[in-house]
This record gives C-alpha cells, structure tokens and sequence, in this order.
C-alpha cells in the first residue's frame, strides 16, 4: 500500500480534486482519512491509502497531484514537502519584498503574505508561509541568512 500525506485548504471541492485523478488512472483508494482534529492555518491534513503502484505510476499521479495546487507533504513515511510559517520583522517594504519574496521562490514557494504596516516610517512585520521540498529547507535557511545580514531583518521560522 502506498500512503499519502496531503494538505487541503478546508473548503468545499478540495478533497475531489485529490480523488479524480487518482480515479481517472484507475488507481484503487483504500481509504481517505480526514485528521481534522490537526487542522491548522485553514489546511486540512488528509492521508489517502492507495493500493500498491510501480513507481512510474506513483510519479504520475503525485505530479497530477501538485500541478492542481495540491501540497503532497509525505509518501509513505518520507517527507516530501513543507508547509512552514515565516515571520519577517523589520522594514519589509522598504527592503523590496518583491525580492525577498523571489528570493524564497528560487527554493519553494510563498504561498501566503500577511502584512502589518503600524506607520510608514516605523518597522513593519509579515508572516509567509512557504512550501518547500524538504531537500531543499536548508538551501531556503541559508538564504534567509543572507537577505537577514543584507537587509537588517529578524526571521522566526517555525519548524
């Protein structure tokens, strides 16, 4: 069997399109578990049981998978993406975000920007949230640390 660790937003015609291109390639679903009771940020997590695929077949539909905006975070028990939260204090804005943020997009993928803003001469803080590939987290860290040193910004990672 093959196990799937997926992160769905918590919102209607979430969960069908991780079920329909699995069933479009006449993949056999053991079961699909809902853990809501782990819900965070609006992200459900969900685990699907698969029957057993080559690995052709496993490729293919993780990439039907991500191409859709799904978060594939583990298969089987190896961990295959993250979901983590950033929080970057400072003067954000006036440091070019844009640019931080294509920064962190070389390595992942910033999903989600909040942004506070208490006056514009003062600093400001955001929170991001950025899916990465785990084998390349470390790769992201380093350059939080360069656009840190370069740009005089605090980041909280939480993971």
């Amino acid at each position: 069997m093959i196990l799937l660790d997926l992160e769905l937003r918590d919102s209607p015609g979430e969960l069908l399109k991780v079920l329909t291109p699995i069933s479009e390639m006449g993949i056999n679903i053991h079961s699909v578990i809902h853990l809501r009771e782990k819900k965070s940020d609006g992200k459900v997590p969900v685990r699907i049981v698969l029957e057993d695929l080559d690995e052709n077949t496993l490729e293919k539909i993780l990439e039907k998978l991500e191409d859709s905006g799904i978060v594939v975070t583990k298969v089987n028990n190896n961990v295959r993406k993250m979901d983590i939260d950033v929080v970057v204090i400072g003067h954000v804005v006036d440091t070019d975000i844009r640019d931080t943020i294509d920064r962190f997009n070389k390595y992942g993928l910033v999903v989600d920007l909040d942004l506070t803003m208490p006056h514009p001469f003062k600093e400001s803080s955001a929170r991001m949230r950025i899916v990465v590939e785990s084998d390349k987290l470390e790769d992201l860290c380093r350059e939080m640390e360069r656009i840190s040193k370069e740009k005089d910004l605090l980041f909280i990672k939480s993971f």
